[in-house]
């Protein structure tokens, strides 16, 4: 057995094109996706300094699906793209749905790594097995929607995947997104300053070769039990996650206190502003239909909106407007997080943000962080006037005023532009340098300084999760245990897996959740299908589904061991870079300042991070003082090589040789 699937590898620079198998030795230990992804970065920089600047050529960008996606599994087929972040200088990641992951593998390729930059603006083009760097002049300066649209009809073909920047990335905005669909973004960390950086538009991509299963009857033994265990998952079918996908948590995440309202200042949303902003509304109102993200997926959980024009205020000014259902990620930082409570004023805000190509929680949280400002009295409308070359008023719910700033960012039009263009932690700082005020204890921010669209202080999973992510303040790397499945994995305490701030086990829930989360993202599946689900759909399942797909044989075991090597390869980048402990933490707001309504009323982070982040590194097998590897850990899980690497830079822990001193 020689493998499964190729990487291929482009430098852009010389433009030399090569490929080479995905290893048995490589697919077994990190699975495929994020996993392989991670192991390829951890490589390019053993042969580059990782200190470099993010946005120079030596920086790398691998694209990477898993063996589960694009195989009509039901688990849906999502792509990892994988950089050092130019929005956050540290290891960089995300996730997207689309065409493009799959395209490459029914062409033979699981992986793409791209380094170098192109003397001028380039797209790739993958044809089953013709590779071509084409000419993408005519590309720049188009938006992502119009990308796809000359794509497409260059080539003659509607069905091609493609992935591509707007003008965010274009322009080198730090926190650009890389958007396939035109709609479905890798938001986070900034990938699409990459792209950017490297002069590459987009990689499209077309593959008709299809793929061989190993064991058909297997695999659809695997996928009927799979189903079986989504169609038995009552947390799907309750919360309407299939009719409403990411929507619901509007109204849910308010119950425990994770309200981004007007830059998370405490307060829960407003009763009319929740009802606006729901899921009941959009159905009622401008959804059109339900379709899903990738190929493969049983779930549907995307949409399309139309506004008519009556539907609402905001309504009238966007009328026969069509786009993408807003999802949780672009509703609670433009819309909650802003107080702009039309949800077709949010829409228009979100698909503004997609055709640009630009993160939709860093803009929707540093107009918010700015909104404050403004309230405050800190920041003015000389101030504005001055950035801007208008007298922008920032008041809360000001849409028209947010699309103006949306445009400033992506097109690096004015000098409001570049002070966002970096993020809110950065805009902080650097309004802080202009007014000579300090207001860093406004902005909301976690790890290496990265904002997320919610309120991470009221819920002791997510307050771990954000200052805990090898990426910046996320929580798809983890985000704890449902209760179910808390009792699985401790003994039946239901206690470690509730939604609220207790920490009962928060901090070994959260290491098991993370494993979990890096299998969903290594296979190559949608983890709202599969991250905490093992209660109905245990890792065995998908165990059996990568023997049936590749021939390799694993246990659910192995590949729980998998998902916690991952995490080490991505914990490993982040400490030659010199993060500690003391980088593990939350925003001044999140920290210091309580809940001031609601169940949780009272609740600061402060109160439980240390105390959790202690439980966490020890269930992680890492040092407590530091958060460091040790070797033992590193050879346990068959890193000897990384730990090799960390002893020579004093980034790895000796833990038997600190017991004898």
């Amino acid at each position: 057995m020689d493998g499964y699937g190729l990487i291929l590898k482009v430098d852009l620079t010389t433009e030399k094109i090569s490929s080479e198998p995905v290893s048995v030795k490589l697919r077994r230990k990190y699975l495929g996706g994020e996993g392989i992804n991670a192991r390829l970065l951890w490589e390019h920089f053993l042969k580059v300094d990782p200190r470099i600047d993010p946005l120079s050529p030596d920086n790398v960008l691998i694209a990477g699906m898993g063996p589960l996606g694009g195989t009509g599994f039901g688990a849906g087929s999502k792509m990892k793209f994988t950089y050092k972040s130019p929005a956050y200088n540290i290891y960089g990641d995300s996730t997207v749905g689309g065409d493009l992951g799959t395209q490459l593998r029914w062409a033979g390729y699981d992986h793409v790594v791209i380094t170098g930059r192109a003397q001028h603006p380039v797209y790739l083009w993958v044809n089953n097995d013709a590779i071509e760097i084409r000419d993408a002049g005519h590309l720049w300066g188009k938006s992502t929607h119009e990308t796809e649209e000359i794509i497409k009809a260059e080539l003659g073909d509607q069905d091609v995947g493609i992935a591509c920047i707007g003008q965010a990335g274009e322009n080198l905005v730090r926190v650009a997104s890389i958007m396939s669909r035109g709609h479905r973004a890798a938001g986070r960390g900034g990938g699409g300053c990459v792209f950017g950086s490297k002069n590459l538009k987009a990689i499209v991509a077309l593959g008709t070769k299809g793929l061989d299963i190993y064991d058909k009857d297997a695999f659809f033994k695997a996928m009927d039990d799979f189903l079986t265990g989504v169609n038995k998952d009552r947390a799907l079918a309750e919360a309407m996650m299939m009719r409403c996908g990411t929507l619901v948590y509007v109204f849910m995440q308010n119950l425990v206190g994770f309200s981004n309202y007007r830059n998370a200042q405490g307060r829960l949303i407003p009763d009319k502003a929740l009802s606006t902003l729901s899921h009941d509304w959009y159905i009622n109102n401008i959804g059109v239909r339900a379709a899903s993200c990738s190929h493969g997926c049983v779930f549907g959980c995307g949409g399309w909106y139309h506004l008519q024009g009556h539907e609402s205020s905001g309504a009238k000014r966007y009328a026969d407007e069509w786009g993408a259902k807003p999802e949780f990620g672009q509703v609670n930082p433009l819309g909650i997080g802003c107080d702009v409570t039309d949800l077709a004023e949010v829409a228009h805000l979100s698909k503004m943000c997609d055709e640009y190509g630009i993160d939709t929680w860093e803009v929707g949280m540093g107009i918010a962080f700015l909104m404050e400002l403004w309230e405050q009295g800190i920041i003015t409308k000389s101030d504005i006037t001055e950035w801007t070359g208008e007298p922008l008023a920032l008041k809360w719910g000001n849409y028209q005023a947010m699309e103006k700033i949306i445009e400033s960012i992506a097109l690096q039009k004015n000098m409001l532009g570049e002070i966002l263009g970096r993020g809110v932690y950065q805009t902080a700082k650097r309004i802080g340098e202009l007014r000579g005020v300090e207001v860093l204890k406004y902005a909301c921010y976690g790890k290496a300084g990265a904002a997320h669209g919610g309120s991470a202080r009221s819920w002791t999973s997510m307050g771990l999760a954000c200052a805990v992510a090898p990426i910046g303040a996320h929580h798809t790397k983890g985000l704890g245990l449902g209760p179910g499945e808390s009792m699985m994995f401790f003994d039946g305490k239901p206690d470690a897996g509730d939604m609220g701030w207790g920490t009962t086990l928060k901090g070994a829930g959260h290491a098991v959740s993370e494993y979990i989360m890096a299998i969903c993202n290594s296979l190559g599946t949608c983890f709202f299908l599969t991250n905490r689900r093992v209660e109905n759909i245990p890792l065995d399942i998908y165990a059996r589904a990568l023997r049936a797909i590749t021939g390799i044989k694993l246990t659910g075991e192995q590949l729980y061991i998998a998902g916690e090597r991952v995490g080490n390869i991505q914990k490993a980048f982040n400490s030659r870079l010199g993060l500690r402990r003391e980088d593990d933490t939350l925003c001044e707001r999140w920290m210091k300042e309580p809940v001031l309504e609601g169940p949780l009323e009272g609740i600061q982070a402060a109160s439980y991070l240390e105390s959790v982040k202690d439980e966490y590194y020890q269930w992680r097998g890492w040092d407590r003082e530091t958060s460091l590897q040790t070797t033992e850990k590193l050879k346990e899980l068959d890193l000897p090589d990384v730990a090799r690497v960390l002893e020579k830079e004093n980034a790895v822990i000796h833990t038997l040789r600190r017991k004898k001193a």
